[in-house]
This record gives structure tokens, sequence and C-alpha cells, in this order.
């Protein structure tokens, strides 16, 4: 059974059986205070490593939205797209060897605790350095198959054997990784006649024997050598004597001879000889050691450890030359979908891992006689540049939109023209007293509300037209968005409204599906881990290396891919230069500037009066022309998967910068208050209307209040900062609905997403499961007839919606 184990486990069994043999000896001879402060005293040193391996841990285990990343590998699979899984075996593989190394580098230039712990100490440290070294080697491997291990528990979509086989084949080659890193590392490839281990292929054990040796002394392999010998006057008087011959043999030598026989093979050993490459200084000093002690002291030049060097400018520069390759990629092409969002983060980890450990080598070796090092001198860079780089300006056009209509002379004309057909429809002296009009609201929550709201609108009016004879869309007047509601709502609105071709609901909903699945993370996940961390080091603002950029090209790209050739690209053209159509609807995408902390808007439409008009109303002043993706990206900037969007800061403008509108409202429904409130005082229609407000939801409101327990004073300060924007949403539908109440002038509905938060995770991707768990909970909705369907209270009280002709 035992061999059959080590054949199933490669070189790991007897690996771990070394580890726990090394570990068992120390904990014989150590307390285990020491134990553990010589395990935290050497784990200190590679902090930089440790960091980004949690951090992946994190994101792989912890997120909802990294195991759907993870998923989407599979899935591809089922499809026989192998690329994402490739890359993701290449990133794993990439990410192990450099952390590997880069723990050893780390341990090798701080530890110095050979040259004064007893044996015993210096053993378990060494003990420790091989643990973490193979630790970290392992990590990424490790962490990647237990969270695989439990996407394919929670995938139920998937048939059973095809699921089986997909992720077995996902197993099969991150365990085979795994084993032949392990291989490559750990075990050794033969053993010689005289009973000495040959060398492994990577690793330390791959060095030349004398620079393992000196590696492993834990004398800090950049810091100066000593040689000692004690002084006969260290001794008892009965060996002192005798001894003072030993001390004569040399300190009354000729001055070649004292200085040199400490590296003459004719006088020492091989164990005790000073390497011939070692540079002695203080020669004048060396017999005048302080102490009871002679001491020769030497300095190691670089070139003794070219093996480790050589390794470790390898490593350095592939990861600096890949990074740079990714940086520059566009984020448009289909590249980074190629390689996938694990893949990346994991050659992310792995690029930024390997320079840090470069930059180590030129402060402590090639550079260690300079007063600042590069690292500081890179801070200073960094801060100098915060202050010049433009810091994600804005795709705008030089000139500005042009007239927009108000709101108020938008729905005079609107509601003119929907009066009449739905009063054609009834004919003459059969005009209704009350005309619904639909006003749309759809909450922030990523591409989870983004695909909800768009889907849900389109098989709404899709269901109403085929089995009511309803036309919905010519109901819908306003439409206010947050973050993922903002990209649904405009999606539903380039479909619809915006569409040079007309094109039918059924349809919708399949061009819904399309446009969101499409992977609009691997863009963001590339320029966020690549070229943005690159801009912070540049005083000048590439766009190539924007990650909001980024993610508004992926996006035209996204609807590109989804309609015909004779169509226009909506999502690439400018958001509202063209004159409105009489029978489109108000779209309000609202933002949050950061200097201010209001709640702004980028609307198609004029608000005839609002609260700081041209404060709020980002078109009349501030913006410029704006192409519709960048429009709807001023509500989506979450950090920090998108950065703050920067507006002004030249010509005597001041510099403003806008996030997601979430910060402050996550609903839009703070905004559609406003519209109500303005058409109610302005218009003088808004009496004949019964204003209906829908609200898309990206999850049913939880009830129950945190219970602040522990870390009273931090915590209540991280709670209040968090929970004030669902205080201000849960304010502003309480407000909506007090309004609607009132003389029941209208109604509300809400709909909120109830697909389970872990079955639907917040994200910029959505695996098939997940576009599979919204669209099963958007049918359920629509197929309930009950008295709380959707369809039965747009229905109540006889009211009559324009039909389809």
């Amino acid at each position: 059974m035992k061999n059959f184990l080590r054949v199933l486990a490669g070189s790991f069994i007897p690996a771990f059986e070394k580890g726990i043999f090394e570990i068992r000896f120390s904990f014989k001879r150590l307390t285990v205070r020491t134990l553990v402060h010589d395990f935290i005293s050497v784990a200190a040193t590679i902090g930089f490593v440790i960091l980004p391996a949690f951090l992946i841990g994190f994101i792989f285990l912890l997120l909802p939205q990294g195991r759907d990343t993870l998923l989407l590998v599979v899935e591809n699979l089922s499809t026989f797209n192998f690329g994402p899984l490739f890359f993701l075996l290449l990133g794993i593989a990439a990410w192990s060897m450099v952390s590997e190394i880069s723990v050893r580098y780390a341990i090798y230039i701080s530890d110095n605790s050979g040259k004064n712990l007893s044996d015993d100490r210096v053993a378990w440290r060494k003990t420790v350095q091989k643990l973490l070294a193979a630790a970290f080697l392992l990590w990424p491997s490790f962490i990647v198959f237990v969270s695989m291990f439990w996407c394919m528990l929670s995938a139920t979509y998937m048939e059973k054997v095809p699921r089986f086989l997909c992720f077995g084949i996902c197993f099969i080659l991150i365990y085979w990784l795994m084993s032949f890193l392990s291989n490559q590392y750990f075990r050794k490839s033969g053993k010689a006649s005289a009973g000495v281990y040959l060398k492994t292929k990577l690793g330390e054990r791959s060095l030349p024997d004398r620079e393992q040796k000196y590696l492993r002394k834990l004398y800090g392999i950049y810091q100066d050598f000593i040689y000692t010998l004690p002084k006969a006057s260290s001794f008892q008087k009965k060996y002192k004597e005798e001894l003072q011959d030993f001390s004569d043999c040399f300190t009354k030598s000729t001055k070649d001879f004292t200085e040199g026989f400490p590296q003459n093979p004719k006088v020492l050993i091989e164990t005790r000889i000073v390497p011939a490459e070692f540079n002695l200084i203080d020669r004048e000093k060396l017999l005048k050691g302080r102490g009871e002690l002679y001491k020769w002291t030497y300095q190691i030049p670089a070139s003794f450890y070219n093996g480790l060097h050589r390794q470790i400018k390898l490593f350095a520069g592939v990861s600096f030359l890949l990074f740079l390759l990714i940086a520059f990629i566009p984020g448009w092409w289909p590249v980074f979908s190629w390689i996938g969002a694990p893949a990346l983060i994991c050659f992310a980890f792995a690029c930024y891992t390997g320079m840090y450990t470069g930059l180590l080598y030129l402060d402590k070796s090639l550079l260690r006689k300079w007063k600042i090092s590069v690292r500081f001198l890179l801070v200073i860079i960094l801060v100098i540049c915060s202050f010049y780089n433009q810091d994600h300006p804005v795709r705008m056009k030089d000139h500005k939109t042009n007239a927009r209509e108000t709101v108020v002379n938008q729905f005079d004309k609107w509601f003119s023209g929907y009066k009449g057909n739905i009063d054609k429809q009834k004919g003459k002296g059969n005009q209704q007293k009350k005309y619904p009009v639909i006003f749309i609201c759809a909450e922030g929550g990523a591409l989870r509300t983004g695909a909800y709201t768009s889907l849900f609108l389109s098989s709404l009016s899709a269901k109403l037209e085929k089995e009511k004879n309803i036309d919905f869309k010519k109901s819908v007047f306003a439409m206010s968005g947050v973050s993922g509601g903002a990209v649904g709502l405009g999606l539903y609105n380039a479909l619809t409204f915006e569409n040079n071709i007309q094109i039918p609901s059924k349809t919708s909903i399949e061009l819904s599906k399309r446009f969101f699945l499409h992977d609009t993370l691997s863009p963001i996940v590339g320029k966020m881990l690549f070229g943005d961390f690159l801009n912070l080091f540049l005083p000048i603002h590439i766009d190539l290396l924007d990650r909001s950029i980024a993610l508004e090209k992926s996006w035209e790209e996204s609807y590109q891919s989804i309609i015909d050739k004779n169509q226009e690209n909506v999502f690439s053209r400018s958001f509202a230069t063209r004159k409105i159509k009489p029978t489109q609807p108000l779209l309000i995408i609202n933002t949050t500037e950061v200097e201010t902390g209001l709640q702004c808007w980028v609307s198609n439409l004029i608000p005839d009066s609002l609260a700081f008009k041209n404060q709020r109303d980002l078109l009349a002043e501030k913006v410029n022309d704006l192409n519709y993706s960048t429009a709807i990206n001023f509500s989506t900037r979450f950090p920090l998967f998108s950065p703050a969007a920067k507006v002004g800061g030249v010509n005597g403008k001041a510099r403003l910068h806008y996030l997601d509108g979430g910060y402050v409202e996550n609903t839009g429904s703070a905004s559609m208050l406003e519209i109500l409130q303005l058409l109610k005082s302005k218009s003088t229609y808004f009496n004949q209307i019964t204003p209906i407000v829908i609200t898309l939801l990206f999850s049913e409101e939880d009830k129950t209040a945190p219970n602040i327990r522990f870390g009273n004073e931090l915590v209540e300060i991280l709670n209040a900062l968090t929970h004030a924007r669902s205080g201000n949403s849960k304010i502003s539908r309480f407000r909506i609905k007090q309004f609607l109440n009132e003389d029941s002038i209208g109604f509300a509905i809400d709909e909120p997403l109830t697909a389970e938060e872990k079955s639907v995770p917040m994200n910029w991707v959505l695996s098939a499961q997940s576009m599979n768990n919204i669209t099963r909970d958007v049918q359920d909705k629509l197929n309930n007839t009950s008295e709380t369907g959707i369809i039965t209270k747009l229905l109540k009280d006889n009211l009559k919606y324009p039909q389809i002709k």
C-alpha cells in the first residue's frame, strides 16, 4: 500500500516524510516558544511573497467571483476550448517557480542567524526555509485544485458525465503539474557510488555544491564573511602555553602567510578553507580583532554566487518582459479572453514577485553601496508621477453635445403620441382617464444585475407581446440605472430604442445572454494588474494601458459581436449628439462626484429643474460628447475593478473625479423620484397617467441587522460607511412609494433577483451556470400568476397598454 501511495503521489510522500522527520527532530531539541519565534522570524523576511499567496487563496476560495472564473475555464473545456486551461496551468507553473526562488533568496540575504545562534536553532531555521520554499512552490496548484473541487460540487447545470469528465481533466492536469514541479525540485536524480545524491534539476540543489554550502550557512550571503581563531589568552594556563605555539605559527610568520593561510589549501582542510574568490579586507586589523579572537574579514564577491544569480536574473528578466508584453496588449483584442482571468491573476503575481526579487538583487548585490535603494527610488517616482499623471481621463470628443431636449418637453411629446395610440385602439368615445406609464430603476451589482435587468425587461416584453398582445416598450418613459443596472438598462435601451433596425423582444433575450456571457473581466484584470500598474510609474497617461477604456471597448466589441453587420454599433457611437426621437425614453446614468459627494447624471435629456442642476447634469458644462459605452461607464467605476473617471484639470477647469453611482444611492430611485416630482409640477399631462415604478434589485432585502461585537470602534466606522448607501437606497425607495401612494396616483413594483448570491456572484463575467440561474429566476417571476406576480400587477385596475399592430 505504501509503494502504491508513493507511485500515486510522485515525490510528495518522500518529501513530506523528510519534512516531518526534520520537524520532529527540532521539536525534541527546542522549546515550542523558540520554534514559533524562529518560524515567524524567517517567514517575516518573505512578506512580499506571502501577501499575494494568501490574496489568491482569498480570491479563488472565498470569493464567488473567483470561483465563477474557474468555472468558466471548465465550461470552455466542455466546448473544446482548451486555451484558458492551458494558460492557467502555465500561470500556475510560472508563479510557483518564481515564488520558490523568491522565498529562498529573501531568506538568503536577510537571515544571518548562523553567526550567533545555536546549531539546533540554525538547523530549525534551515528546515523552515525548505518548508516555506516547498509550500509556496505547491501553493498555487493546491489552491486552484481545491477551488475547482468546490466548483464541481456546486456546478448543477451540466450533466453528470460531461461535468465529471471536464472537471476530471482539470484535476488530473493540475495534479500532474504539482507532481512535475515536485519532482523537478525535490526528487534527486540518483545515487552516486560514493553515497552522494546527484542534483535536482531546479531549486537550491541544482546549484553548484560550493554555492549550496555557503547558502545554507545562514550568514546573510551579501554580508562579510569572518574567519576566526581563538587567541591563546582565551584558555587556561596549561593549555595556554601549548596553544601559544600554535598562534606563533601564523602571528610570527611572514605577512603573506599571515594574510593568506585561511585560503591556503596546503594549510587547511577542504571543509575549513576560505574560498580563494573571497576578498580579504581590513588587512591591517586582521590580528587585532576585538575580544579573544583573531579575525580575518572577507568580502564575498557577487560572482561567487553565479549559479544563484543566473536564476534570479532569468526569473526577474522573464517576469519583466512578460509584464510589458501583457501590459501593452490592447484591451479590446480577444487575447485576454483566450488567456482568461484566473491565468492573468497567476501571471500577474508571478511577474510582481519576480520583478521584486530582481529589485532585491539590484539593491543587495549590484548596487549595495548605494545610499538609496532602487525600491525607495521607485516609491519616490510613484509619488511624483501621481501628481503629474492625468489619472484615468475620460474619453471625450473635442465638441459639446448637441442641444438636448428637456425632460418635460420630451414627456409631453412622448405622451401625446402614446395616448393617441391607445385611444385609436379603443375607438372614439372610449378614451380612458388614466394611462399607465412605466418608470424603471435598476440597482447596481456588476453583471449580475446587468444581465438580470436586460433579460427581465426583454423577457417581460416578449411575454406580454405573446400572451397579451401588449407592446410593453412603448409604455416605458424613463430608466434610471446604477453600476451594473446601468449596463443592463444601457443594453436594453440600445437594442430596443437606439438600434437603427427594430429587434423583436424574443431576439433581444438571446442577444442579451450573448452580450453578458462575453468575458469583460479578463480585459479589466489584464489592464488593472499590468497596464494600469505600469501607468502608475509614468508621468503621462497612456490610454492603451487604461483598464476603464479596456472595459468600454470590450463592451463595444461585445455589442458588435451580437448584431448584424447592417446594424449600427450603438455602444461605439456618440451618446447624445443625435436629435432624440419623440418615442424615445429618458435614460439616466447615475454617478458620484468624488470632490462633492453629489450624485450626478449623464443623461440624454436636460432636467428642467434639478437641485444644483449645472453641477449634477454633467453634459451641461463639465463633459463634452461621449461614446455610449463611456457614458455608461461613468456609473460602473467601483474600485478597484474600474478607476475613477477624471474630468477637467486643464485650461483652468477644476479637476474632478467620478465613481460608481452606488456610493450615494444604489437603486436609481433618488433620481427617479426627482423626475416624478418634476413631471408632476411642470407637465400638464401628469394628472392623466398612472405612474408605475419597477425597481429591479440585485437581491432580496436582508432584514437581519449586523451585530457588532468585535473591534467595536473600528467596525462601527466601517459599517457606517458601507451601510450609508443602503440606508439612502431604502429611504429613496420609500419616498417613491410614498409619492405614488399620495392620492393613489400610481404604484411601485419591486423585483429582486432571488437566486442566492453565491450562485450568481457580482462579477464582470458570468458563467453559463450563473446565466442559467438568472434566466430561471426571471422565468419564475414572469410565470407567477398570483396577485404578487408582476404581470398581474401591471394589468390591475384594467389598465390599458399599447397593442401590437
